[in-house]
């Protein structure tokens, strides 16, 4: 079954389009401008991007973003797309012999070719056919790459090529019984709104797009610099766009991940770049050990790349030689990379000391780019969990530049424990960790932690949220009892309200994620998991915790309920009597684990692999839309396929 966002917030299924108005990366564009000069080319035009922000878009002479032009080898990006799309559903296997959906392909000469090895350039296929493959179509394809000798036992050698992609094609289409056509239209066009995006011919190369009899997978697609830009957004959202997940993280990550044996060299065509490995359709450039991008250059200087660290893509819309552009397009390169790190475009960032209760504590601070003086901003304050700190808990949700990107100051402070800069904990209440066997006044350093943010950037003192997780999220429970005439919103995930010692009246908004599978906070409560050495503790169940919070906020306990896939949204937002309360909104994610859902780094426990839906962004929606009555709209679940 198709691995999707099932459930998401109705804002959060709407994404930002792309910018209507000039935005451009200072240095960018004169340095495009000699680079035109120097191909004579007629127009170009490039975007740039990090997540949801369009940070750059500029057009250079007669050239517009919606001007349909070949592409080349950038096709290959979505024919792999593609074709995950049907790994993720299990119709496809990677590892699984094209003999297995192509029959045309089951002789002792071929059993051992895979699926991956023809995405990867190691098939030993030929690089091309020998005929022009007039009137051919996938059949008439099918007898004839059977035929053709392989130069190179699969996964020898690699031997870059197009009659790899083009079987890689055929096994998706014998295995759905679909044309190539509808395959990506279905998977990949559609949802992601490419309506000038269309597989051609191989010769005339990119003829009759969206209709010719034989679809060129690896280099006969047109497209347009608005619809490119489009799916590498995709790709750099870990295959959302606007409430559906298309592609897994998982096959992304395959997508971009060295496909080729340590000893067997890989060389660009013309040997430029020099150090260069290969993905699945990717060209993985390096300078080192490090990866500088991930490329997918047509031969036309059609070229969409994603950053080494995959924080920022762009897509530089050209047709001309591709050899010639990928040398000039260096110098552009750099102008783009020294742009994106500037604080103009990533905010700014500080680790905070500051004393309190007697121990030297500490926050990392992350500020949004722009005048700060203009607006007062949102706070979001993230909490580890326990045994973790703000480093791991800025990794695992990356709501360090989520956040920023989505306009909130986000602080992640440090909890304590024995070591300064490890296994520390909350005193959240009902858990026996170091924080609480030691009393620290948790609940003091949070509010002192924001007043140290509100001296230092103007924040909306009616805009203040927190949300954790493990024991952060218990600590969500605490501060919601105790500082919530400071926190307007919590969003607790994987946690259990254990602390009912003090009481408040005062509405605030709570979104609460947990996984039916999660052995170390029950969802039903109970004997949780021992922590850290210290004594079991006893969860109160998610049901007390809903009541609890229905009931301060004076809301009807009939919430709506919206389910896809194994992910339930319930949402309390009707008040008794008149007037308007915060909601409560409660996910449950069937059998999701203890790990934070879409986390971005893989857990050592299998028990703890996290639940493919976006907690992170979901939160930051969450909080984006409160007061604004955006969340009494109804849910968009998408629609599996």
């Amino acid at each position: 079954m198709r691995h999707l966002l099932t459930v998401c917030l109705t804002t959060f299924a709407i994404l930002l389009p792309l910018a209507a108005q000039s935005t451009e990366l200072a240095g960018v564009r004169p340095a495009l401008e000699r680079t035109m000069k120097v191909l004579r080319a007629d127009g170009a035009g490039l975007t740039v991007f990090r997540g949801s922000r369009e940070l750059h878009r500029s057009l250079h002479g007669t050239f517009a973003a919606d001007q349909v032009i070949p592409i080349g080898a950038a096709s290959e990006w979505l024919t792999v797309a593609t074709i995950m799309s049907l790994v993720d559903d299990g119709t496809l296997e990677l590892h699984h012999p094209v003999a297995r959906y192509v029959q045309e392909f089951d002789s002792d000469a071929r059993r051992r070719l895979t699926l991956r090895q023809c995405m990867a350039c190691t098939s030993g296929l030929p690089e091309e056919m020998n005929s022009r493959m007039r009137r051919w179509d996938m059949q008439r394809f099918a007898e004839q790459a059977a035929r053709a000798g392989l130069r190179t036992q699969p996964g020898t050698a690699f031997d870059y090529g197009h009659v790899g992609f083009q079987v890689a094609a055929l096994c998706a289409v014998r295995a759905t019984g679909k044309p190539w056509h509808q395959l990506f239209r279905e998977r990949i066009g559609d949802p992601l709104g490419m309506r000038d995006t269309h597989f051609g011919a191989f010769y005339p190369l990119a003829d009759d797009p969206g209709t010719t009899a034989l679809p060129w997978a690896a280099s006969g697609a047109v497209s347009t610099l608005n619809d490119y830009t489009r799916f590498v957004r995709m790709l750099l959202a870990d295959g959302h766009w606007h409430g559906e997940q298309l592609l897994s993280k998982d096959r992304i990550d395959e997508m971009l991940r060295d496909q080729v044996r340590r000893r067997v060299d890989v060389r660009a065509p013309g040997g430029e770049p020099k150090d260069v490995r290969y993905g699945l359709g990717t060209w993985i450039e390096r300078d080192g050990a490090d990866v500088v991008r991930f490329s997918d250059a047509g031969a036309f200087g059609f070229t969409p790349w994603i950053s080494g660290d995959r924080t920022f893509g762009g897509v530089f819309a050209v047709k001309d030689r591709g050899d010639v552009v990928r040398r000039q397009l260096r110098s552009v390169h750099e102008k783009i990379e020294q742009a994106v790190q500037s604080p103009a475009v990533t905010g700014t960032s500080e680790i905070v000391t500051l004393r309190h209760d007697g121990r030297e504590r500490r926050f990392h601070l992350f500020v949004p780019p722009g005048d700060q003086g203009v607006e007062a901003l949102p706070l979001l304050m993230v909490l580890h969990a326990g045994g973790s700190s703000a480093d791991e808990a800025r990794a695992v949700t990356r709501l360090d530049r989520l956040g920023v990107e989505k306009g909130f100051v986000v602080v992640f402070p440090d909890g304590t424990g024995a070591v300064a800069s490890r296994k520390l904990t909350w005193n959240a209440g009902g858990a026996d960790v170091y924080a609480s066997r030691n009393d620290v006044d948790d609940v003091g350093f949070c509010k002192a932690v924001v007043a140290e943010v509100q001296q230092r950037v103007a924040i909306d003192s009616k805009r203040v949220f927190v949300t954790g997780h493990d024991n952060g999220g218990m600590m969500c429970h605490r501060l919601a009892r105790e500082a919530a005439d400071l926190f307007e919103g919590i969003a607790p995930v994987a946690a259990a309200m254990n602390y009912s010692e003090a009481q408040s009246n005062v509405p605030l908004a709570v979104l609460m994620i947990h996984g039916t599978a999660d052995e170390y906070v029950r969802l039903e409560g109970g004997p949780g998991a021992a922590p850290l050495g210290g004594k079991a503790r006893v969860d109160a169940s998610m049901q007390q915790a809903i009541d609890y919070y229905v009931a301060r906020n004076g809301l009807l306990a009939y919430p709506d309920t919206a389910e896809r896939g194994g992910v339930e949204v319930q949402r309390f937002f009707r008040k008794k009597g008149d007037g308007e309360a915060p909601p409560v909104w409660v996910v449950t994610l069937e059998g999701g684990s203890h790990a934070w859902p879409g986390a971005h780094m893989r857990p050592r426990e299998l028990q703890k692999r996290p639940f493919g839906w976006p907690a992170s962004q979901a939160v930051l929606e969450f909080f984006d839309s409160v007061g604004t009555g955006l969340l009494q709209e109804q849910l968009t679940p998408s629609v599996p396929r």
